[in-house]
C-alpha cells in the first residue's frame, strides 16, 4: 500500500509536530526543513511498526530518524524544550499513549 505525505499547517497538528495514521504521514508546513525532514523519517517509521507499547515506538521511530537527518534530530529536540511540548508530552505520558 502506498503511503501519502501531506505538509500541513501548525494549527492541524500543534502541539505536534508530526503524526502517522491510516497510510498516511503529515508533518507540520512551519517546521525548519531540517526537522521537517527528521519528522517524516520518524512518522513512515511509526506507519510500519506494529509494537503496542507507545514508549517503545517512540524510542525506536527516534533512534531510526535520528540517523536522517542528524542535525533534524537535534534541531527537534530543542524545539521540543517549549512549554507547549513539554505539556503535550505529560499528557500523553499521563494518558499512556
Amino acid at each position: 500500500m502506498k503511503t501519502n505525505i501531506e505538509y500541513v499547517k501548525k494549527e492541524k497538528l500543534f502541539p505536534a509536530f508530526g503524526l502517522a495514521k491510516n497510510n498516511m504521514a503529515y508533518v507540520r508546513e512551519d517546521l525548519p526543513k531540517s526537522v521537517q525532514a527528521f519528522i517524516l523519517q520518524h512518522e513512515l517509521y511509526h506507519l510500519e511498526d506494529k509494537a503496542k507499547n507507545w514508549i517503545w515506538r517512540e524510542i525506536k521511530a527516534n533512534l531510526y530518524g535520528a540517523f536522517m537527518p542528524f542535525i533534524g534530530f537535534i534541531y527537534c529536540c530543542v524545539l521540543s524544550l517549549s512549554r507547549d511540548r513539554l505539556r503535550h508530552y505529560y499528557e500523553r505520558f499521563k494518558k499512556g499513549k
